[in-house]
């Protein structure tokens, strides 16, 4: 079958994939078994899954999930074929992000539509694997999964609630003050405070309305403000110094802060 699969990024807590199915791919004839369960993210044409609830079209506006549990065909009756990003999480993230939210079972439906911030954080999870940033990768690839399965709004904490998800932050704040102009990863954050990647995230944002990793971000790059003088000449190295994969990242990262480049703002120094 004329179909391509490139891994855009693999850590213990997800593997983001790039699939594109030709236009040969035709009808489904045999079934297909997903060995894990997964999400895809349709980002262009339309394919239909027939799978026991009967046949689905997923286009660009919808999201799919694929149970391993569960035996599906593939048809792709449609010109010029599909592409989709997929998102493969471990069984202990699917269990959190399912409890209490629809049921036994974390996909008990075969597709769900799209909103627009969901189509906004596929973009941005593209260009974080793009950027090779990981935090923001995975902070945003946790933040599609409970849009799946809790639904698009982050409950509001009060009393004592609030102060444990305010405690979390804190306790978060400090080690990324810490460390920040080294490799900071969710999975590390998570383990030195002995919770779970998907409970830190979403506490973290519960308690100050923001992400680890904009939080991560701001801080490298007000530093950068504050060293840019001593790296008049040495940008790169200034990118790298802080946590950067590399200059084009930090450039892009500072002009979205601070409304200029680096080399712009040197200029007023």
């Amino acid at each position: 079958m004329p179909r391509e699969y490139r891994t855009l990024y693999s850590s213990p807590l997800v593997t983001v994939g790039d699939v594109v199915c030709s236009e040969g791919c035709g009808p489904g004839r045999h079934e297909e078994h997903c060995p894990v369960a997964s999400i895809a993210l349709v980002r262009s044409g339309a394919f239909v899954r027939r799978d026991r609830m009967g046949r689905h079209v997923a286009d660009a506006t919808r999201v799919v999930f694929f149970d391993p549990v569960e035996p599906y065909m593939v048809d792709h009756p449609f010109p010029g074929g599909d592409r989709c990003t997929t998102l493969a999480f471990t069984p202990a993230t699917l269990r959190e992000a399912a409890r209490g939210a629809r049921g036994e079972h974390t996909f008990d439906r075969a597709t769900l539509a799209g909103s627009g911030e969901m189509h906004l954080l596929h973009r941005e999870l593209l260009q974080a694997a793009k950027l090779k940033d990981g935090m923001m990768l995975e902070e945003t690839a946790l933040r599609l999964l409970q849009i799946c399965t809790q639904g698009e709004r982050v409950p509001a904490l009060r009393g004592a609630a609030f102060e444990r998800a305010a405690a979390l932050a804190a306790d978060a704040q400090t080690l990324i003050a810490e460390s920040f102009a080294e490799r900071v990863s969710l999975e590390s954050l998570a383990a030195t405070l002995g919770i779970s990647p998907f409970r830190l995230c979403r506490a973290f944002r519960q308690a100050t309305g923001g992400t680890l990793h904009q939080h991560l971000m701001r801080l490298r790059l007000v530093t950068a403000l504050e060293r840019l003088p001593q790296y008049r000449e040495r940008l790169t190295d200034l990118a790298l110094d802080l946590g950067f994969s590399s200059h084009s990242h930090f450039s892009h990262a500072f002009r979205g802060y601070f409304g200029r480049s680096p080399a712009a703002q040197l200029r007023r120094l």
